[in-house]
């Protein structure tokens, strides 16, 4: 009898932890589900900012009307697009980090450290949405609305801080699940209990942040502000090494040096203040649009479309199935912005192409490597947004600046490939030449694509459309372009837009982190010091944009454009200006260093992406593969350092 029984009655499940986990996995569910339906405002917001200004384009040249305040409500239509992605881009972990820590821990080991990280992601969220609720209450308060259109401000940010909130407890049950799955010997009322514990030290923590006074904080910073802001800037270093993302390292490292410097209730005040203020800046209406534009781009199938007239163009000489891969690259970088995205969708249809043809593996993978970096380059690029959004620098010049270089990048990239096949003609054979034929049916499938294009950058060049009104007549041409090959499917169409707000997550994640960090490095005195610092010595202006270029190369080969360049930018900008350097010059300079070292061994970013398109491809061969190209990238550094106008001469012409 006993023995009918062990048969039929099922062993309890280890992982269940005392029936927890399948009750903390449903509610991760629906949380996920609530975060999927969130995001569509998030899309839909951003899809009203193109239309709109679309219509508004329309108008104004054909009936000479324009929609009076488009730019106040482009500005909180932003606001709601960026707060509602969040919690669908957590629920996806779409946050910037550098793992250390968790290799050198035992399995229990790192789930605890999951479990810390996750708590502190949720505490950085849950101060954010807190804040801005606070914010959006003095707001409701006074009554404050938009200067033209006195629209109240209030409901716009009362949405922001309810879908961080949303975020936040998303967050929360994420590291709890996760947890609970890895520690399988808790029951769930020890987990219950952790729980508790945390909530209260989270509560306990943010009552002492409100009743305990600044001066408290402040007699434990040095006499000189910059030590402390030097000790800060070191230990966020440590947290970011830890494994927390680096958007809220820098978030909770800017809180923490305010409190110490001003104290609690004016820090906690500019969080909220400055958050808000930031998102609703008119520049960054355009950072959505054109990852919108790269996101349908992609979803049209252009990479194939590029690679295939690439190929009718070059792919008949030595090598030219790797001059293809470099010019598609080039073009499709133009529309996405994006470097990964560009590696992914080309060097899908380039590796198969060359290693089919016979091509070495270090040339293929090491000109598809190359290749990604000129998404970042070519204009429209989202680190240029950036870039201009941070050091409130026109967007426009920097696109113009930037088509120069990334055309010099391309020919010296196609240059190393010249090279290579001169000194090694066994890695790359010669293609058949296409017939005229071949060329224009290949033209055909393209010409929507180049046109698209030139009426982006051309309108920006020409002063035909502000950066925002590019940005929105790239995201309606690709859509159109999308629907017009019947590429549009549901499916697709949700994964084209999830893709978007996961992007738009992990930038935006960053930038609340920048938002308080260079507060407290503008209190602290911080970027002032490094100016005299690096001026104190026998350097000539020149030899100091040396060393911040070498900087440059080595942070590169470790981390994440984006959040070097966040990083970085507080401190290296000013020091550029006060030296009597163009900061346009010098924001076309750090995306060349960074592209760099997205392909300089041992760590560069492309060349793992390499190994993820084909993981047979050994390591050391795209080490090998990515040396000439990373040469070119250095000579390329040393043309734009020798010839300046090589960035500036075409913004001086708008």
């Amino acid at each position: 009898m006993s023995e009918t029984v062990a048969e039929t009655v099922e062993a309890p499940d280890p992982t269940d932890s005392g029936g927890l986990v399948p009750a903390l996995t449903r509610i991760n569910d629906f949380l996920t589900a609530l975060g999927q339906r969130i995001a569509l405002v998030a899309v839909t917001a951003v899809l009203l900012i193109a239309v709109f200004n679309v219509i508004d384009i329309v108008f104004r040249n054909i009936l000479g009307l324009t929609f009076y305040g488009r730019n106040e409500i482009n500005a909180l239509l932003v606001a709601v697009a960026v707060s509602t992605c969040l919690p669908i881009g957590l629920s996806r972990s779409s946050v910037l980090s550098i793992d250390v820590l968790s290799n050198y821990c035992s399995p229990r080991g790192k789930h605890v450290v999951a479990l810390a990280v996750g708590l502190v992601i949720t505490l950085f969220f849950g101060l954010v949405s807190y804040r801005i609720f606070g914010t959006a209450s003095q707001m409701a308060a006074n009554n404050q609305t938009t200067v033209m259109t006195e629209l109240p401000k209030a409901p716009f940010f009362y949405v922001m801080s309810a879908a961080l909130a949303v975020a936040t407890v998303v967050q929360f049950l994420l590291s709890l699940t996760a947890f609970a799955r890895g520690i399988q010997v808790w029951s769930a009322a020890q987990m219950v209990l952790v729980a508790v514990l945390v909530a209260a030290i989270t509560y306990i923590g943010l009552s002492f942040l409100q009743v305990v006074p600044g001066e408290m904080f402040k007699s434990l910073v040095p006499s000189k502000t910059i030590y402390f802001a030097l000790l800060a800037f070191a230990l966020m270093w440590v947290i970011i090494l830890l494994g927390v993302p680096i958007g809220v390292s820098m978030g909770l490292t800017g809180l923490a040096g305010a409190i110490a410097l001003i104290g609690n209730s004016p820090a906690l005040s500019v969080l909220g203040a400055e958050t808000t203020s930031f998102i609703t800046r008119d520049s960054l209406s355009v950072l959505p649009l054109f990852l919108l534009m790269g996101a349908f781009a992609n979803l049209a199938g252009i990479g194939a479309d590029l690679y295939r007239l690439a190929h009718a163009l070059v792919g008949h000489v030595r090598g030219g199935l790797a001059h293809a891969s470099i010019l598609a690259c080039a073009g499709f970088g133009t529309l996405t912005g994006s470097s990964v995205a560009t590696q992914m969708s080309i060097g899908k249809i380039g590796l198969h192409e060359m290693r089919e043809r016979g091509y070495s593996t270090e040339l293929s993978a090491g000109a598809i490597a190359a290749g990604g970096t000129l998404g970042q380059l070519i204009p429209p690029s989202s680190a240029l947004i950036l870039y201009g959004v941070l050091t409130e620098q026109s967007i426009g010049q920097l696109f113009v600046g930037a088509f120069l270089p990334g055309l010099i990048a391309a020919f010296l990239y196609m240059g190393a490939v010249t090279a290579w096949v001169m000194i090694y003609p066994d890695h790359a054979k010669k293609g058949e030449r296409p017939q005229l034929h071949e060329v224009i049916e290949a033209f055909k499938h393209a010409w929507a694509v180049i046109l698209l294009l030139i009426v982006v950058l051309g309108g920006i060049y020409l002063g035909f459309f502000t950066e925002l009104e590019a940005g929105s007549v790239g995201a309606v041409g690709a859509f159109l372009l999308a629907v017009a090959r019947g590429k549009i499917t549901k499916e697709g169409f949700w994964s084209t837009l999830a893709n978007t707000t996961s992007t738009l997550a992990m930038m935006y994640s960053l930038l609340f982190g920048a938002i308080m960090l260079t507060f407290f490095f503008g209190i602290s005195g911080l970027p002032q010091a490094f100016v005299a610092f690096m001026t104190g010595f026998d350097l000539t202006p020149i030899q100091i944009v040396l060393c911040l270029v070498l900087c440059y190369l080595v942070l590169g080969t470790a981390m994440d454009a984006f959040a070097m360049m966040i990083i970085t930018i507080p401190i290296f900008v000013p020091l550029v200006e006060s030296l009597g350097f163009d900061p346009i010059w010098w924001g076309i300079m750090t995306l060349v260093c960074m592209e760099a070292g997205q392909i300089s061994p041992p760590f560069g970013l492309n060349m793992f992406v390499i190994q993820s398109l084909a993981p047979d491809i050994p390591m050391r061969k795209v080490y090998k593969g990515s040396w000439p190209f990373f040469a070119s990238t250095v000579l390329k550094i040393g043309l734009l350092l020798a010839f300046p106008a090589l960035v500036t001469w075409l913004p001086s012409t708008m």
